[in-house]
């Protein structure tokens, strides 16, 4: 054993390991800031943090949004510590909490306009279907929602009964 290992033990890192950490601990600041307002203000982010990433928002120069994230990655280095600490880990885990939220959510609202889709186009056996799924669904007034949306598509008229069904089966779930 040296007397660098010996004096450092397994904290010393390599320049390379540290601009690792650096840069991402950057793209978890440039992650922060891709967030809406609303999300940002959710987390659980010291104030200074938070107002840098609100703050991103504003910026629309290339150059000043490149410094800006620099700044970003400097802020959470300071605000949250190691790389490897436990509120890095807690943000990152709340962030892809609210990726897996937002997936379901985006699957939901995908599956509802298919299942509209194809009411509208006739196939009303699949209210069945979504029957055995949601067992609370009302199947006469889809069935009403389904048929006038395609009286409304037939003559080509505004959405109406098209945008209900939709609602109607998005809020099922």
């Amino acid at each position: 054993m040296t007397w660098e290992e010996e004096d450092y033990g397994d904290e010393r890192k390599s320049k390379s390991q540290r601009k690792r950490e650096m840069h991402a601990l950057q793209a978890l600041g440039e992650t922060l800031c891709a967030l809406g307002a609303e999300r940002i203000r959710s987390l659980d982010l010291p104030p200074a943090l938070a107002e840098a990433a609100l703050f991103s928002k504003t910026l629309t120069a290339h150059e000043a949004r490149r410094r800006h994230m620099q700044y970003m990655g400097r802020l959470v280095r300071e605000h949250m510590g190691d790389p490897d600490g436990e509120e890095v880990a807690a943000l990152r885990r709340a962030l892809d909490d609210m990726d897996h939220r937002k997936r379901a959510e985006d699957g939901a609202f995908h599956q509802a306009e298919a299942w509209r889709d194809q009411l509208v186009a006739g196939n009303l056996d699949l209210v069945e279907d979504i029957a055995a799924l949601h067992p609370d669904l009302d199947r006469q007034h889809v069935l009403t929602l389904a048929r006038n949306a395609a009286r409304e598509a037939a003559k080509a008229k505004p959405p109406k009964a098209s945008r209900a069904l939709f609602r109607y089966l998005r809020d099922l779930g």
